[in-house]
C-alpha cells in the first residue's frame, strides 16, 4: 500500500507563468478544482505559515471548504502545504464524506523546466493519519488520479487561452 499519491504533466508554458497560475488567487480560482467544479478563494496570505481558504462547488451540487496553510514557498521552484477540509468560517473540518481521511494532508507541488514547458509534480501524503485513515487515503487513489487530471485539463486550458 503506497503512502502518498503523485501525479505529474507537462505543461506548455513557461515556469513563471505556471508558477503565476498557482500563486495569484485570482488566476487559481479560475482553474483550480475538477472538471464541471468552481473554485472561489476567500482569504490568501501567500508566505509560509499564511494560508489559503477556498470554496469548491462541485458539478453535482456539491459545495467543500478547504483551508491550506503554506509551510515553504521557493519561487518558481517548489510549493509545500498542509491541506485540510475546512468549513465556510475556515476552522479545519474532517472530510465532507462517510469514511475515515486525514485531517491534514502534506502537499508539495514542484515546477521544473521540460520540454519547452514546466513539468508539474504534485504530491500528496497523510500527515498524523491513524492505520485507518492511511488506508482510505490508499483506496482512493484512483479518484484522486481521476479529480487531478480533470484539475490539470483545466490548468492546461487556461495556459492555451493565455490565462
Amino acid at each position: 500500500m503506497s503512502d502518498r499519491f503523485q501525479i505529474s504533466r507537462v505543461f506548455r508554458a513557461d515556469r513563471g507563468r505556471v508558477w503565476q497560475a498557482w500563486t495569484d488567487p485570482a488566476q487559481f480560482a479560475l482553474w483550480f478544482g475538477p472538471r464541471g467544479s468552481t473554485c472561489e478563494v476567500l482569504s490568501f496570505d501567500f508566505r509560509p505559515s499564511g494560508y489559503l481558504h477556498s470554496r469548491l462547488d462541485g458539478a453535482d451540487g456539491s459545495v467543500m471548504w478547504g483551508k491550506n496553510f503554506y509551510r515553504s514557498l521557493e519561487p518558481p521552484d517548489r510549493l509545500v502545504w498542509e491541506q485540510s477540509f475546512s468549513n465556510a468560517q475556515g476552522d479545519i473540518v474532517p472530510a465532507p464524506f462517510p469514511m475515515p481521511w486525514p485531517l491534514r494532508m502534506l502537499t508539495t507541488v514542484t515546477f521544473e523546466d521540460e520540454d519547452g514547458g514546466t513539468r508539474v509534480t504534485l504530491t500528496w501524503k497523510p500527515l498524523d493519519a491513524t492505520p485507518e485513515e492511511e488506508a482510505s487515503f490508499a483506496s482512493m487513489m484512483s479518484s484522486m488520479n481521476g479529480g487531478w487530471i480533470g484539475t490539470f485539463d483545466k490548468l492546461e486550458t487556461f495556459l492555451a487561452q493565455g490565462g
